[in-house]
């Protein structure tokens, strides 16, 4: 009795469709994307804002429930319920992202090939916009397929992957909905509702004013390090870090002993001197009085040095062979504005805003963003983000839905186990 068995091999593009064919329409999708920014000049997709972007949102939805429902046991329709049809879709949405975070973004790469398939812009590229899609439909019609029949058993599931749906969708659809606008604001001045829109450049109103009361920035102390007195670059040795100055520090810099004999934190230079005096007041810097000893010659070099600011020159210690001791700029410790938040609605309000402590003002966000750098601490500048995001909510709800429903799934875990 012949038990040969001839096993007739699946074709390609015959139903039911696997990870071949998975992969081959992402492949497709991509080329897709790609020949769209071609054909858009490289200025990538539109970004839908409120409320077309609301009604996009809807219809996707609504679309994948009654599709689903009434086609369920259409070939293609089981296809992209499945596993190969998921793991495709999140491949091609995590290569996307992968690129969108390796590849500098908003900036002009100097390649028009890069700029022209949209890889320089990739948060609103088409591109983007196509894996994205792809990725919600996938995971929108493997909810509905587990969704039915709705049963205790599928709760955790359902809470993960709508969680996880709202969440990229939000994200997507909101984008366009997010505004970021700068305000410069200078101590003494009156307050202002006119901000810079970062997106568009061109100047937009705020629906309340603000008010710049004070500027306030704490330095750390500045380091230490020797400088190759050409090229102003640190010449540091392998495995040292150069160290904050303090008075009475000595530290081992190459080949060289120093030791910090006085630190003033504020001051001036006096004039024909090289000595400085501690003063507290506008266009004050940093001063050391420093004594450098070789470790193999015992030569000696000692003096003042300082980092400068707009009102004291830089000073600095020769060491001889193009070296000198240098100090380098404080870096800031914190820095924060004193602001009057104005409103006609809810009056006035007097707030702090700290980097990465912003103040929330009817539906918008005050972020401090930066100063003038170069006032240093004595700036009178203050420049700070208002940033409003109304689909953040959604976002958060999204975040909320993929907690519960993994709390959800180890509760059921452990029961059964139990």
């Amino acid at each position: 009795m012949n038990k040969n068995k001839t096993i007739q091999k699946k074709k390609l593009w015959q139903h039911p469709w696997r990870y071949k064919e998975s992969f081959l329409v992402v492949m497709e999708l991509a080329l897709l994307g790609l020949i769209f920014e071609v054909l858009t000049g490289g200025k990538g997709a539109p970004q839908l804002q409120w409320p077309v972007n609301a009604i996009v949102g809807v219809l996707i939805i609504s679309s994948v429930g009654i599709i689903y429902y009434k086609y369920r046991k259409n070939p293609v329709i089981k296809w992209l319920a499945s596993v190969p049809a998921a793991i495709s879709a999140i491949s091609f949405f995590a290569i996307v992202s992968l690129l969108l975070g390796f590849i500098p973004q908003d900036v002009d790469s100097g390649s028009r090939f890069v700029n022209m398939l949209g890889l320089s812009h990739m948060k609103n590229s088409w591109l983007m916009m196509v894996s994205g899609l792809y990725f919600l439909i996938a995971l929108g019609f493997v909810t509905m397929r587990r969704s039915l029949p709705l049963n205790r058993k599928n709760i955790g599931f359902l809470l993960n992957h709508a969680g996880l749906w709202i969440t990229i969708a939000a994200g997507y659809l909101g984008a366009g909905d997010l505004e970021k606008k700068n305000l410069r604001l200078v101590e003494g001045n009156e307050a202002t509702n006119i901000a810079m829109n970062m997106r568009t450049g061109t100047m937009d109103e705020l629906p309340f004013s603000v008010q710049l009361l004070d500027f306030n920035i704490e330095d750390y102390n500045p380091k230490i390090a020797i400088v190759n007195a050409s090229s102003g670059t640190l010449v540091e040795e392998e495995g040292n870090t150069i160290q904050i100055i303090e008075e009475g520090l000595k530290t081992n810099l190459l080949d060289w002993e120093v030791e910090i004999l006085e630190f003033m934190p504020d001051a001036f230079a006096l004039i024909g001197k090289d000595e400085y005096v501690a003063k507290d007041s506008m266009g004050s810097a940093p001063a050391a009085l420093v004594r450098a000893t070789h470790s193999g010659s015992g030569t000696v070099h000692e003096g003042w040095i300082s980092c400068g600011s707009f009102g004291v020159m830089f000073a600095s210690l020769e060491l001889g062979n193009n070296t000198i001791l240098a100090m380098t700029t404080p870096e800031p410790q914190k820095y924060s504005s004193d602001l009057v938040i104005k409103d006609n609605e809810l009056g006035d309000t007097e707030v702090r805003v700290e980097v990465n402590k912003p103040y929330k003002h009817k539906g918008w966000k005050l972020y401090q963003l930066s100063y003038d750098e170069r006032m240093g601490k004595w700036s009178q500048l203050s420049v700070m983000e208002a940033v409003r995001d109304p689909w953040l909510p959604l976002v958060y709800t999204g975040i909320f839905m993929l907690l519960a429903g993994a709390a959800y799934i180890f509760w059921t875990g452990n029961k059964t186990k139990g």
